[in-house]
This record gives structure tokens, sequence and C-alpha cells, in this order.
């Protein structure tokens, strides 16, 4: 009992160790510093970070199946694969620091997508091991408490960066707010924290069976021959890709839009991180439960309709106040159908070639990732107006919403 609570806990540290790199990075704080900052407008930041998410989608659409392969088909590639990428995710988000307003804008955006690449191929892996750490029952529990450990570290993260380097006039650091580099330093605290707390996890990661001898690209491919046979599975991954575009796209412009329509200082944006990260611990903490009584299936579609009503809500509101509410409500929604997919899938294929699914997975949810960014910039820029552009999400959301509905589990 005592070792599999140990498991446990090893697995809920590595969300939350690797939660921040998300929330700082990616959502809140360094895609507003760069439209805000290091782009020449708002305008063109959108569309220059839209790309730069969308080229980084596109290679992860490539990589992940084949790299599951590997992991299914030979010794340790899935652990020393997540110890390497964890590296390389810490080292790109460290040298964050030297990213001022003169810095190379095609070198900011290049550490940005190999970064987000490698965080995002490492997160197959990691989902992979669910299995191995937790056994048999109960996955929706484990995998709700998994997020909301993630949402929980993310939270604690921007509450030390906010007391610390944002809110007091004088910091204990010696810091020059007019260099951003008060700003500028969440990329080392988000390295320093990631290889910190990750490392227990990834120290007793277990080993994965083969399932096979032979190492050829060629399996591979039959791999995903024979998912052409299973319609359910396939419905199941198109239906994924479609609203996870939907909700990498609402992560990857947050806080730009945030910033670009409501008007939001940095440490609004840290609030509202804190807040909203809070908001998808809790629902994916509750709905984690729920999922193992009414089915994960229930929970998708019930969190998906009510983010769509939050969406439209939001498109047509001016007011900051009821976008901080609706914001916080979107959060709840956003947690559940995070930790609810990854154990959908489980129910579907159980312990057989689990990594491979779990490339496939991870591909389902970025194989269309650069329409998403496209789409938001280009009608951002067509219409010189965010909320235009934000408007095009909700096309992945119902038709994600519409084929998941058809989906066995």
């Amino acid at each position: 009992m005592k070792k599999s609570k140990k498991n446990n806990f090893y697995y809920y540290l590595f969300d939350w160790a690797n939660s921040p790199y998300s929330t700082i990075v990616i959502t809140f704080v360094f895609s507003s510093y760069f439209t805000n900052t290091i782009a020449s407008n708002k305008i063109s930041g959108t569309a220059l970070w839209g790309w730069t998410m969308a080229l980084s989608g596109f290679f992860i659409a490539i990589m992940s199946p084949y790299l599951g392969y590997l992991a299914d088909n030979k010794k340790n590639f899935s652990r020393n694969f997540l110890v390497f990428s964890t590296l390389i995710v810490a080292m790109l988000s460290s040298t964050l620091w030297f990213a001022n307003e003169d810095i190379n804008i095609l070198l900011f955006l290049l550490i940005i997508l190999i970064s987000n690449l490698f965080f995002e191929i490492g997160q197959a892996f990691y989902n992979s091991q669910l299995i191995n750490f937790r056994g048999e029952k109960n996955y929706g529990e484990f995998s709700g408490k998994a997020w909301a450990s993630g949402y929980l570290g993310g939270i604690f993260c921007l509450i030390l960066i906010l007391t610390l380097f944002l809110i007091p006039e004088k910091s204990i650091f010696i810091l020059n707010k007019e260099e951003y580099e008060n700003i500028r330093i969440c990329g080392p605290i988000v390295g320093i924290w990631f290889l910190i707390f990750s490392a227990p996890f990834l120290i007793n990661c277990k080993k994965n069976e083969l399932t096979k001898k032979e190492y050829s690209f060629s399996n591979f491919l039959n791999n995903l021959k024979l998912l052409k046979k299973d319609k359910n599975k396939i419905k199941f991954f198109i239906a994924r890709m479609l609203y996870t575009d939907g909700l990498i796209t609402l992560f990857s412009f947050g806080g730009i839009y945030a910033t670009g329509t409501f008007n939001f200082s940095f440490n609004d944006i840290i609030l509202f991180g804190i807040v909203i990260n809070i908001a998808a611990a809790i629902g994916a903490y509750i709905f984690g439960f729920l999922e193992d009584r009414i089915g994960a299936k229930k929970v998708i579609i019930v969190s998906l309709i009510l983010l769509i009503l939050v969406c439209l809500i939001i498109l047509i509101i001016k007011n900051k106040l009821y976008f901080w509410i609706l914001g916080t409500m979107l959060g709840l929604f956003i947690g559940s159908i995070q930790s609810s997919s990854r154990t959908a899938l489980i129910s579907l294929s159980g312990r057989q070639n689990i990594n491979s699914l779990f490339g496939i997975y991870a591909m389902s949810g970025k194989i269309t990732n650069f329409l998403g960014p496209l789409l938001v910039a280009t009608f951002t820029a067509v219409f010189e107006s965010q909320k235009a552009g934000m408007a095009s999400i909700l096309i992945f959301l119902f038709l994600g919403l519409f084929l998941f509905n058809k989906v066995k589990l």
C-alpha cells in the first residue's frame, strides 16, 4: 500500500513539475510579453505567435506516433526520452532570461517552438505511464488528481512570481523592471522548477515491456493500418483532434486575448492565470470522481457543451469583471475535459500497444494544431479584432462535440 501511494505521489509530482511551462511560457506570461513588448504591434505579434504554435504542432503530429512506436519496441526509450525532453525544456525555458526587447524575433520564436515541441511529445510518454503507476482501476480519479496536481503546481508558481517579482516595488532580488527583468526571470524559474520536481518521477519511471522484437518503421505503419479497421477508435481520435485543437488555441491565446481586448496588465495576467488554474484543478478533481461513476463520455460531452456556451458569452461581453467570472468557468470545464480524455483512451485500448496509441493520441491533439492558431491569427489580422479571431475556436469545439457523441465507450 505504501509503495502504491508513493508511486501515485511521483506521478502527481510530474504534473506539478511540468504545468508551469505551459501556464507561464505558453499561455500567460511570455505570450503576452512577446505581443506587447518584443513584436512591433499586437496584431503582428498575435499572427507570429500563431504561426509558431502552428509549426510546432505540425512537427509534433509527425513525430509523436513514430516515437510512441519506438517506446513500445525499444527498451528504456520512454523513460530516456522523458529525461531528455525534460532537460531540453528546462534549458530552453531558462534561456528566456536573455529575451530582452532587442532580442531577434526569430530566435525568440525558435526557442518557443523547440521547447513546446519537446514538452508536448514528452507529455505523450508521461500519459502512457499512467497505467504502470496506477494499475487496473479508478483511472478517472487517478488522472483527475494528477491534472489537479498540475494545475496546483501552476498556481503555486504563479503566486511565487507575483509576490516576489511583480507586486513589490522593490524586490529582494536586484531586477530592473524597465528592462523587464522581473518578467524574464520567469523563464529560469520554470526551468529550475521542472528539473527539481520531475526528478522523483523520472527516477521511478518503469521500464516498458517490449511488444515486438522487430524494430522497423514498417511495423509502425502496420499499426496505423490496423487502426483503420477500428472505426470507434478513429472517431475518438478525430473528435479529440478537433476539440483539443480548440482547447490548445484557447490556452495559447488566452493571455494575448486578455491583454489585447480587456487591457490586462502583467499583474492582471498572473492573477487571471492563478484563478483559472484553481478552477481547472477543481474541475479536474471533481469531474475525476464523477467520471468513475457516470463514465468519461458523459463528462466530456457535458463539459464541452458548457464550455461552448461560456465561450459564446465571452465573445459578446465588454465588461472586464464579467470576463473574469466567465474565464474562471472556462477553467472548470477545460480541466475536466483534459483529465477525462486520457482515461477515455485507456478505456478504449487497455494495455495493448499503449505507447503507440498514446503517440496517436498526442497526434490527434496536434495534427490540426496549425489550423487553430492559423485561423485566429488570420481572422485577427483581416478584421483587426481579436474577438473575431477567437470566434474561430468555436468551429473546432462544435465539430469535436458532434463526433465525440458518436464514440462508444
